[in-house]
């Protein structure tokens, strides 16, 4: 057996021992409702075995005997609730419990120590407080606070071995500790709503995209291996003159380059199946087959292929949009180096072509959408590829070079 088993085993133990003991029950699907109940069911877990515990260390637990009976088996029933569906409302009733401690306290055991009266007046309703802050709603909340203070007022004034004078502080010390209680988890419960609802709504949104990416990929793909199935066909078949094959397996290479950009679409929310660094040299080899040949070299650091390095899905896209421009404005032979390098947590991507460069007269404005010299309708490859890159928290920026020796851009994305 080696070293690590039991280790192993312990942990296992201990997430078992977890599952039964404060895990909430399968039914409970609010995330926010799940950390709830695991605190909860800690609390309640501990409260059942502590709070005898200490009443027998004191030695007084034969004197309140049936006082810690009825406390830990009313502790123990809600607890019992706490790990079903009905989270909630065990959280409620613990609540309303911990609130009515004091007066059960004061009651049975009352005693003239100042020690043991500050703790009923003080502490129990400030545990009460913050345990309403996580299963009440704040108007609840303040009646809660509001009803306590209220009530332990006019239960010490009428209780002849307490009186008003004697519980006025802690009990005006326990409002205002409730109220700073309050106000903050309404802050704090607020922005775990928002998130919440944030989060329900980006799921709603991914289930959309993972649909339409689907429908996406299924009839593209279908027809743009029709294209291909028919220009494969048409070159086996029919006499091609000489001066018209190079036309046809342009069209090829293009049909095969826009199969691949499709095949990026179906990868999306499955990481694991997405290799960056294989797309690239796919994109790469379909590129010298299309348009007039360009000669793309990719070069990558030593430290790349051992970084298993997955930038965003969509990033190829942007690199492919650079190689249709390069195509569009470089014309025949022309020469594409793209660069790949990490920097501590930085993908460093440089692309460099030898085309006629960036006309000064637009390079200032050469992301905005619809800046472009192909004419109507065109613009938005730059645009669209800056939108994809700040998506993903990297920047994407024109590096200066001398008029005519071609455009160079530098890509920057954070990576895992």
């Amino acid at each position: 057996m080696s070293e690590d088993e039991p280790e192993l085993e312990e942990v296992s133990i201990f997430q078992r021992v977890r599952q039964i003991l404060i895990e909430p029950s399968e039914s409970v699907d609010s995330d926010v409702i799940r950390v709830k109940a695991r605190l909860l069911s800690l609390a309640l877990f501990l409260i059942v075995i502590v709070l005898p515990t200490i009443q027998l260390l004191l030695g007084i637990f034969l004197d309140n005997i049936l006082m810690i009976f009825f406390s830990t088996s009313s502790f123990l029933a809600i607890y019992i609730i706490s790990r079903t569906k009905y989270v909630v409302v065990a959280g409620i009733i613990m609540t309303l419990t911990l609130a009515l401690m004091p007066y059960l306290f004061l009651l049975i055991e009352f005693n003239r120590t100042p020690m043991r009266l500050v703790m009923n007046l003080f502490i129990w309703p400030v545990i009460a407080a913050l345990f309403g802050s996580q299963w009440l709603t704040s108007r609840f909340e303040a009646l809660l606070i509001s009803g306590e203070t209220l009530g332990l007022l006019i239960f010490c004034y009428l209780h002849p071995a307490i009186g008003l004078l004697v519980a006025l502080e802690p009990i005006i010390d326990q409002a205002a500790i409730s109220l700073v209680v309050l106000i903050f988890t309404w802050s704090l419960n607020y922005y775990v709503t928002q998130l919440e609802e944030h989060k329900q709504f980006l799921e709603q949104r991914q289930r959309e995209l993972e649909v339409y990416t689907s429908v996406l990929t299924h009839d593209l793909g279908n027809d743009m291996q029709i294209v291909k199935g028919h220009i494969e066909l048409l070159n086996e078949s029919v006499d091609i003159p000489a001066h018209m094959e190079s036309y046809l397996s342009t069209s090829l290479a293009v049909s095969e380059r826009m199969a691949s950009v499709i095949k990026l679409f179906s990868v999306v929310g499955r990481g694991s199946e997405y290799d960056f660094l294989e797309t690239l040299e796919t994109m790469a080899d379909h590129a010298k087959k299309a348009g007039d040949g360009a000669n793309v070299s990719l070069m990558f650091e030593p430290d790349i292929r051992s970084a298993d390095v997955r930038p965003g899905i969509l990033l190829p896209l942007v690199l492919e949009n650079l190689l249709r421009n390069t195509a569009d404005y470089a014309g025949e032979n022309a020469i594409v180096t793209i660069r790949l390098g990490l920097v501590e947590k930085m993908l460093l991507i440089t692309y460099r072509d030898n085309g006629p460069g960036i006309d000064a007269k637009i390079r200032s404005r050469i992301f905005r959408k619809g800046v472009t010299t192909k004419g109507e309708g065109k613009g938005l490859g730059l645009y669209l590829s800056k939108r994809i890159v700040e998506s993903y928290g990297g920047t994407i920026e024109l590096l200066e070079t001398k008029l005519g020796t071609g455009a160079a851009f530098l890509i920057s994305v954070p990576v895992l």
